[in-house]
């Protein structure tokens, strides 16, 4: 896609669940990250289409990293809300791709945006989260 960091693998995801389903970090800027989730057999619903819980890890798991991209007063960022709408299935044995994007980043709140894909660059899904912000302790009474 135009204007989204190159595709190459940066890092593995941060997380353990995401390391033990092989999410990877595609690329990020300020404000974006682009993750891809290999899909197999196990993920599978009784429909054989990648389980909407997966799709969601992978969307928050982007949402978040793209969080983390950008200056937030020197805090943690935590979700506390996420929405997903699912548009088309995900197809085991796909790589899904997640293009994340911070609409807002606060002192004490951001919002993030996702797009789900699939290999053939199909919608699979879209979804928005809300983070709070912690502030470390030593900067807790600056901000309040």
């Amino acid at each position: 896609m135009p204007g989204h960091p190159e595709e190459t693998v940066v890092r593995a995801a941060e997380s353990p669940v995401g390391a033990w389903l092989g999410i990877e970090t595609i690329g990020t800027s300020e404000g974006e990250a682009i993750l891809h989730m290999p899909t197999r057999r196990e993920m599978g619903d009784s429909a054989q289409a990648v389980h909407g819980g997966f799709i969601a890890l992978l969307a928050d798991s982007a949402m978040a990293r793209a969080m983390g991209t950008v200056p937030t007063a020197g805090g943690r960022h935590y979700d506390f809300d996420l929405k997903l709408n699912f548009i088309a299935a995900g197809r085991i044995g796909e790589h899904l791709r997640a293009v994340a994007r911070v609409l807002h980043s606060g002192r004490r709140t951001g919002v993030a945006e996702c797009r789900v894909e699939g290999e053939d660059g199909r919608l699979v899904a879209t979804a928005t989260a809300s983070f709070i912000v912690n502030q470390p302790e030593s900067r807790r009474a600056d901000v309040d």
